[in-house]
Formats: structure tokens, C-alpha cells, sequence
């Protein structure tokens, strides 16, 4: 007699295993898709920056500075202040997350489209 390859209990397991996975993956995908990030000088909104195109923008501000999207999110790049605090801050994307650049008194802050 012939055995079978997979049981009908097999077949249930293996699918719930790929329902499972495929509603993780689209779970913890990353939400930030339709992201922008608001960039002040000196207290005032000088531009909006969609994170969903990778592009460098460079700042004229009380010291030069250069924002740096790359993937969703954005970062200070080759700060001019001496202190290069604001690099610290790293790659920021999700809403409410913020750098500041105190010395040449720019900030940024990710908020949803």
C-alpha cells in the first residue's frame, strides 16, 4: 500500500504557517510610505521634503547644513556646526520622530502626509 506524501492535518498546518507569515510580512512592513519631513529655520517652516524620493538638499541656515533622504528617511549629513550633535540623531522616518540642529537652528520632524 502507498502512503501518502502529506496528511490533511499537514496540509492545514503548512497553510496556517503561510497565512501566519504573510500577514506578518504586511504587518511589519514599514509605515513609512506617505511620510514627509517638515524642516524648520528659526522657528519658520521653510520647506516640506516627501520622503519617498531619495534626494540631498542643502540648506543655507545661521551655518550650512545638508538633509539626506535615503529609503523613507531622512538625516543630517556633513554638518558645519562644531559639535556635529545633529548626525547623532541618525536616519529619523516615522511620524513625531525630530533632529535638531541647534547651532544653525534647523530642525526636522517627520509628520504623515
Amino acid at each position: 500500500m502507498r502512503e501518502k506524501l502529506f496528511k490533511t492535518r499537514d496540509i492545514f498546518i503548512i497553510l496556517a504557517i503561510v497565512i501566519i507569515a504573510t500577514t506578518a510580512i504586511f504587518l511589519l512592513q514599514p509605515k513609512q510610505k506617505g511620510n514627509v519631513a517638515v524642516v524648520t529655520y528659526n522657528g519658520s517652516v521653510i520647506m516640506e521634503i516627501d520622503l519617498g524620493k531619495d534626494a540631498v538638499y542643502h540648506i543655507d541656515a545661521d551655518l550650512p547644513v545638508t538633509l539626506e533622504v535615503i529609503d523613507g528617511r531622512i538625516r543630517f549629513i556633513d554638518p558645519q556646526c562644531p559639535d556635529k550633535l545633529c548626525e547623532g540623531f541618525g536616519l529619523i522616518g516615522e511620524e513625531y520622530e525630530y533632529a535638531i540642529c541647534m547651532p544653525a537652528k534647523v530642525s526636522v520632524q517627520i509628520k504623515s502626509a
